[in-house]
């Protein structure tokens, strides 16, 4: 077994008999485990401080030394006797020179060992075992269960010990709250994400702002990505968002799809205007179109996706666009280019010679005509070497 078993074990050496857990986890084929298993990046449940907390490790302990450590000069049938703790500290990970007992933490172990053993905590190789961590957190932090462990075996039928410091074991206690950094309402000591996150902004949207003002938008001239969501807010004046026709030519604006918002009067502390969700790429224009506030630079765009030509005939194509942005290259009709490399070469007299003789579904017809025959070959050598 591996390494981090053995300070799980540990760790749970030290409580009380009562109010046991049940060893009933489903271990499937495997001879030997831990649920939660940090080398699944599995670890206890946080816990609230100030408030009850129980969780259960599951351990099914392995039958054999090497199992929990193949390095070890130990016979493959070795028989682990058991396990026992010899320490154990809690480290705070704020401050790695501090450490508690786990009752400083106002936490206790209580364990199932079946009755295999007076020692309440004693588990022995090759049976299934859990264990109980549980009581009111004193105080809040992440912690880390630093283990030492002797793990016991009889060598020619003389008891052996042999003591490692394990640290694989980590629980969090704090408070339920915003977990996300991204929120303005997050919380560092939350352990617990409670649904509360939220954008404290005039919309209460998720999103990318654009803020109205005066004459002007901000983040005029906006790149988003397909599916985005756009909100405005006006800060100052009276503004809509006109993405319709062109409040200066009378035109519309060609955008992909037309978008509007109504006209609000704003605020020093900013007035929700509307959003709209980007799904079809392409370049968007707006105005607004109050008055003759877009003739004095109330415009803006909004860029969705990436643009860059789209078709794959082009020496410039680019697969990876999401709108086709007028780029192309211009494609030049290459007058003997068979194999459209733009030049005319021995790899196209080749093809032609490959289906000299075509009578039907000719892909090397130069002439037109519905067969590839001398006059094909004839055409191809009068602009024999063209570059084009």
């Amino acid at each position: 077994m591996k390494q981090v078993l053995i300070g799980f074990l540990a760790i749970f050496i030290i409580g009380s008999a009562s109010a046991q857990c049940t060893a009933d986890f489903d271990f499937g084929i495997e001879t030997y485990g831990s649920s939660p298993d940090p080398s699944q990046g599995e670890q206890f449940e946080p816990g609230i401080t100030g408030e009850p907390y129980y969780d259960v490790l599951h351990l099914l302990i392995p039958t054999y030394v090497l199992e929990i450590d193949s390095t070890l000069p130990f016979s493959p049938t070795a028989l682990l006797d058991s396990i026992e703790l010899v320490s154990l500290v809690m480290v705070d990970l704020n401050d790695t020179l501090i450490s508690y007992t786990l009752e400083e933490l106002g936490l206790q172990v209580v364990c199932n060992n079946n009755g295999d053993s007076n020692y309440p905590c004693s588990f022995h190789g090759g049976n299934q075992y859990c264990a109980s961590l549980e009581g009111t957190p004193t105080m809040s932090g992440s912690f880390r269960a630093d283990i030492t462990v002797k793990g016991w075996t009889l060598i020619f039928g003389f008891p052996f010990g042999q003591e490692q410091l394990f640290g694989s074991l980590f629980v969090d206690f704090g408070t339920e709250g915003c977990m996300d950094p991204l929120y303005p309402n997050y919380d560092p000591e939350a352990v617990i994400d409670d649904g509360s996150c939220a954008f404290e902004n005039a919309c209460n949207l998720e999103g990318i702002e654009v803020a109205a003002s005066s004459f002007s938008y901000t983040a005029a001239d906006l790149s988003v990505n397909v599916g985005d969501l756009v909100y405005w807010v006006n800060y100052g004046g009276t503004h809509d968002v006109n993405g319709n026709l062109d409040s200066q030519t009378g035109l519309s604006f060609g955008n992909p799809e037309a978008f509007s918002l109504p006209t609000i009067s704003g605020s020093p502390s900013g007035v929700c205007m509307g959003s709209h969700t980007f799904t079809i790429p392409g370049v968007y224009s707006y105005d607004c179109s109050i008055g003759s506030h877009a003739a004095l630079g109330m415009v803006g765009t909004v860029t969705v996706g990436v643009g860059g030509c789209m078709d794959s005939a082009a020496s410039n194509y680019n697969a990876a666009a999401d709108y086709d942005d007028g780029s192309c290259n211009p494609i030049v009709d290459c007058f003997g280019d068979l194999n459209n490399d733009s030049s005319v070469t021995v790899a196209d007299l080749l093809l032609i010679l490959s289906e000299f003789g075509c009578t039907s579904g000719c892909t090397t017809d130069i002439n037109g005509d519905g067969l590839t025959t001398v006059s094909d070959l004839l055409e191809l050598l009068s602009v024999f070497g063209t570059a084009c």
